[in-house]
Order: C-alpha cells, then sequence, then structure tokens
C-alpha cells in the first residue's frame, strides 16, 4: 500500500497449490474518505472547493468539480497541499513559514514535498499539523484495509509520501494509533506486521522482471540460473 502520486493498493497472495505468489490489483484508492470526526467533515468539506478551484501545482491535473471524496484525494501526494490550506483557513494565527521570508513560495508553488521536509527538519508548526493528520488518515486507511484483507503475512508500505514520512511513521504514535483502532477487533490488527519498504527496493522493475519471467514459464528464477 503506498501513497504517492495517487494511493495504490493490492494484495500478495499464494494458494499451498500455486507455485508462485500472485498479485491482486485493486482501487482501493477510490474508496470513500473516511469521516471519523468533525475535523474531518470540515476537511472534507473544504477539499469539494479546493479540489475544484486551486490552482496548485499539485492540484492541476485533477481539477474540476466532483461528486465525493474518495480517499486518494487526502491520502496520496497531491493531498498534502490541500490539508496545508485546510489548516491555514482552521487556524489562521499560525505563521505560514513557507510563505515568508527570502524563500518564500506562493501557495500555487508549494508542493508535499516542501510541506513535509518543513515539518520534519524545522519543525514548522502549520507543516506539523498537516503532516499530523495525513498520517491519521493514512493510518485509519491502512487499518481499514488491513480488516478487509487480514494480511497476517505483514502490511508492505512504499510510495514517495511513505518515504517521506518514514521517519516520522516510526517514531512517533500518531500512525499506529489509528491503525491499530478498531475497537474489540484491534487486538487482531495488532497481529498484522508493518513493514516500511526501502526506497532502493525497486518494485515496480521487480514485478515488470518477475512478469517477463512468468511470460516465459518461469518461476522462482534465481541469478544461478540465468
Amino acid at each position: 500500500m503506498g501513497p504517492g502520486t495517487g494511493l495504490g493498493m493490492g494484495l500478495l497472495v499464494k494458494s499451498q497449490f500455486g507455485k508462485c505468489h500472485e498479485i491482486l490489483s485493486t482501487e482501493g484508492g477510490h474508496t470513500d474518505f473516511t469521516v471519523k470526526s468533525e475535523e474531518d467533515w470540515r476537511l472534507k468539506k473544504f477539499a469539494h472547493d479546493y479540489l475544484k478551484n486551486s490552482d496548485n501545482v499539485e492540484n492541476l491535473r485533477a481539477r474540476g468539480p466532483t461528486e465525493r471524496i474518495s480517499i486518494e484525494r487526502l491520502c496520496a501526494g497531491p493531498a498534502v497541499p490541500l490539508i496545508y490550506e485546510f489548516f491555514k483557513k482552521e487556524n489562521p494565527d499560525i505563521k505560514c513559514v513557507l510563505e515568508e521570508g527570502d524563500a518564500a513560495k506562493s501557495p500555487k508553488d508549494i508542493t508535499s514535498g516542501d510541506i513535509i521536509r518543513s515539518a520534519m527538519t524545522t519543525k514548522d508548526d502549520l507543516c506539523s499539523k498537516v503532516v499530523e493528520k495525513f498520517a491519521q488518515i493514512f493510518g485509519t486507511e491502512v487499518g481499514n484495509f488491513a480488516m478487509k484483507t487480514l494480511p497476517y503475512g505483514g502490511i508492505y508500505l512504499t510510495g514517495g509520501v511513505t518515504m517521506g514520512l518514514a521517519q516520522y511513521l516510526q517514531q512517533t504514535n500518531v500512525f499506529k494509533q489509528e491503525v491499530y483502532a478498531k475497537g474489540r477487533l484491534s487486538a487482531t490488527v495488532r497481529r498484522f506486521p508493518i513493514y516500511v519498504l526501502q526506497p532502493e527496493i525497486e518494485i515496480g522493475i521487480l514485478g515488470a522482471e518477475e512478469q517477463a519471467y512468468r511470460l516465459q514459464g518461469c518461476f522462482g528464477i534465481s541469478a544461478d540460473q540465468e
């Protein structure tokens, strides 16, 4: 599962009767955003207007009216500037550090990378609130997907946003609290190990390589067999 340009989700499964693992693709990123609080409800309403009207560089490809807010809209790279603008509106007294000083940027040019770096390096208050909220949303969705799939072999997190937030996800309780907040089934979800894939692991390239082997009728080929 990985938030990047969008929110990708997939399953890796293996039957005892199968020769190898199989990938089951999903469109889980297009399921509905889960509202858990009054703040979430305000964020969802704000997102409708933002997606329709914002000139932010990360919103241009998807700009236009939308009838519904999918989880991908609030749990992927383009969501980070959206959440940033939401908290600017919610907290007018907090300084917008990214928009001040010699390196100031206009709101339309601020990227998810700018916000995450500011939160992780300078602990900017506004950007830190954005990262915390994103981690909550991400954690909720990871827990939801886990409940639907029961991944006893583990949950593997990837994607550009995950890489940027890896230290935060691992060193704070914000993300994990939301993953495990599943009421009477919380203990079940805690049985699923969570892994963050390192950026040097090229999942896309490895997957293409595996597919090429399979088209040749080869399974589980090793380097010394080539």
